[in-house]
Parts: structure tokens; C-alpha cells; sequence
């Protein structure tokens, strides 16, 4: 296994880590390090903050166990600024993932039912008592907190959505992508029981490579985002981008 595959190991196993104690523990000088670190970020298998780096799983919104969670003010002005557009009454679906998470925590309503496969969410939603929470059930992946499984898929064909809303491993112009094909079947079924469907993703999110493409934006009322964005990319996307500013704030 290369040095690379070893750092993914170690990210992985250890959680975040800097680039100083990378370069001594493989013997290499920090920029190596470094240029592994952008290789890795680029193919979406970890994510560089603070001076070292994380890994995420599969490129996925979902962070790996015990790792630090980065671009937390992003994600808490995304956040907001999506729990913004639930209303009263309706049944919503969070997909899993550090972003989504935030919009669980800016959910303040008084009547609103939370459906997701998420353990995080879950517990988050568990500490509304006003919310009603369903859980999906199924078998939980390695390295984040979500269900998926046979069991995932039969509970949500049972159920019916006002709103889903979906994180992102990686944005593209044509669809959002990820780097491992675990979660593509649920996450289609989620979209396929919601009558609309909002993604939300920090900047950094946009324009990475990824493998695998789960779905396109034809289902998708719009995408929230940060106010780090280059607008003129917002304007010429596919569909509508809310820049959110990191007061909450859409932009």
C-alpha cells in the first residue's frame, strides 16, 4: 500500500491530523505532504482544515467517527438559512451528513415531523420534543453515522415527503457525485418520495472529482450554499443557488 492509502488509514483510524506530525511520521517534508493532501481532497477522500486534514468517507457529507468537523460556520449559516424554507405542518427528510446536521439544529418549529437515517440527526431531532421523529432503520455504515440497507429502502417506499433535503460529497454543473456507490440506491429513493428537494453544500464542495453521479438537478427546487462562492458561478448554475451568509443570513 502506498504512502497515500497509508494516510487514508491513519485519517481514518486517528481522526485529524497535521501536516507536521504526517511528514514525521511518513519521513517526508511537509510539502510532500501537502501535495498529497490536495491529491487526496481532489479524489474526495479527505478534507484539508486547520493546518492538516480529516478524511470523510466516500467524499460524502457524513463525517468519518471522531473526526473533526470542518467549515462549521458554512454549514451553520447554510443551515439556517434552509431551516428558513420548512413550514409548519410538513413532513420533512434529512439526509445524512455534517450540513444537514446543521439544518436539524436550526429547526425551531412547533409542528413538523423529521424523517432520517441518520444516528446524529436523529439524536438532535430527539432533543426537540415538539418535532416528531422517524427513524430509518438498517445497517450502519463503517465509518459515519447513517443507516442504508435493504431495510432503508422497504421503509421509505411506505413514505411520502413534503421536503428532502440532500448533502453532497461533491457538486458538479451536471448532478451531485460521490466517491463510493455505498448510499446511491437510497438516496434515490429518498428523492423519488419527496414532493421537493433542496441540497445543501459548503463551498468547498463545488467542482470536486468524484466517481459516481447520484442524481442530476431536475427534481431539485434549488441548492444552498455559502457566501464564499464566486457569484458569478451561482448565476450560471443549473438551477437556483441561495448564498448564505455566515450569520445565517441568505446573500
Amino acid at each position: 500500500m502506498g504512502r497515500r492509502e497509508d494516510i487514508v488509514e491513519l485519517l481514518l483510524d486517528s481522526g485529524f491530523q497535521r501536516v507536521g506530525d504526517l511528514s514525521r511520521r511518513f519521513d517526508v517534508d511537509s510539502s510532500t505532504v501537502r501535495r498529497d493532501l490536495e491529491k487526496l481532497e481532489a479524489d474526495g477522500l479527505v478534507q484539508r482544515s486547520r493546518g492538516g486534514a480529516s478524511a470523510v468517507r466516500g467524499g460524502d457529507d457524513v463525517p468519518v467517527r471522531g473526526t473533526d468537523d470542518s467549515h462549521r460556520a458554512e454549514k451553520d449559516a447554510i443551515g439556517a438559512a434552509m431551516a428558513e424554507r420548512i413550514l409548519e405542518g410538513q413532513t420533512i427528510l434529512l439526509d445524512g451528513g455534517t450540513t444537514t446536521l446543521a439544518v436539524a439544529r436550526h429547526l425551531r418549529h412547533t409542528r413538523l415531523t423529521v424523517v432520517t437515517h441518520d444516528l446524529c440527526i436523529g439524536l438532535e431531532i430527539a432533543r426537540k420534543p415538539r418535532i416528531n421523529l422517524v427513524f430509518i432503520g438498517g445497517e450502519l455504515l463503517p465509518t459515519g453515522y447513517a443507516m442504508w440497507g435493504p431495510t432503508s429502502i422497504q421503509q421509505l417506499e411506505h413514505m411520502r415527503v413534503n421536503v428532502a433535503v440532500f448533502g453532497a460529497g461533491t457538486v458538479m454543473d451536471d448532478g451531485i457525485y460521490a466517491s463510493s456507490s455505498y448510499e446511491i440506491e437510497l438516496k434515490r429513493k429518498m428523492l423519488s418520495v419527496a414532493s421537493e428537494a433542496f441540497f445543501v453544500a459548503d463551498s468547498a464542495k463545488f467542482g470536486r472529482e468524484a466517481l459516481f453521479r447520484v442524481f442530476g438537478f431536475e427534481r431539485f427546487t434549488a441548492g444552498i450554499t455559502d457566501d464564499t462562492l464566486d457569484p458569478m458561478r451561482a448565476a450560471q448554475f443549473p438551477i437556483p443557488l441561495i448564498r448564505a451568509g455566515l450569520r445565517g443570513q441568505p446573500d
